[in-house]
């Protein structure tokens, strides 16, 4: 652990625990941009939502106390709940120099994306403009459980959300100017 600019504790997390239960996502939060290591489920932003479509369709359910426990009890997670899922026990803030580093070991043999696509988020969920995007290859949709007044969108949001919004400087995958995410995914298309 080392502590960030604010004294936070920032988890040096080995990549090994980036597997398909735990996801990284971006978090824009009072316009400071943080890379969040988490349980995939638990970027599911209103649990609400998500039970009854379950219930609906017929399929058992946990009870939302249960199922809330893991991320200190928020069942919507939102403007008004960030800060209690933030300092949750299940949610590693992650430091970007560590990101990049492990993408630069293992940048050279990668011959695609999808060699080191645990190391990239899933999600993007801004709490200052009320706006989550995800973009992955499985699990449940979590776009679509989104909070009443929020905008859910499935958007490759590294590539194409503006500067102002997602700036180039937060992204660990951009180095000397060379943009290792994009040659990546042109390495698979060429091989």
């Amino acid at each position: 652990m080392k502590n960030d600019s604010a004294g936070e504790k920032v988890a040096m997390v080995m990549p090994e625990v980036l597997e398909p239960d735990n996801v990284l996502a971006v978090v824009r939060y009072r316009g400071e941009i943080q890379y969040r290591l988490s349980d995939r489920e638990n970027w599911i932003l209103d649990w609400n939502r998500r039970r009854q479509e379950y219930a609906t369709a017929g399929h058992p359910v946990l009870e939302l106390r249960a199922m809330a426990q893991q991320r200190a009890g928020v069942a919507i997670l939102d403007q008004d709940t960030v800060e209690l899922f933030l300092n949750a026990p299940g949610v590693h803030r992650i430091d970007p120099g560590f990101l990049r580093k492990s993408l630069l070991e293992r940048f050279d043999s990668a011959q695609s994306w999808w060699d080191v696509e645990f190391l990239f988020p899933i999600a993007f969920v801004d709490f200052d403009n009320r706006r989550f995007a995800g973009f992955y290859q499985d699990g449940p949709r979590l776009e679509r459980y989104v909070p009443d007044d929020w905008k859910g969108e499935f958007s490759d949001f590294a590539n194409t959300f503006p500067e102002e919004l997602y700036p180039s400087a937060a992204k660990f995958w951009i180095v000397d100017g060379r943009d290792l995410l994009l040659e990546l995914i042109e390495r698979g298309r060429d091989g």
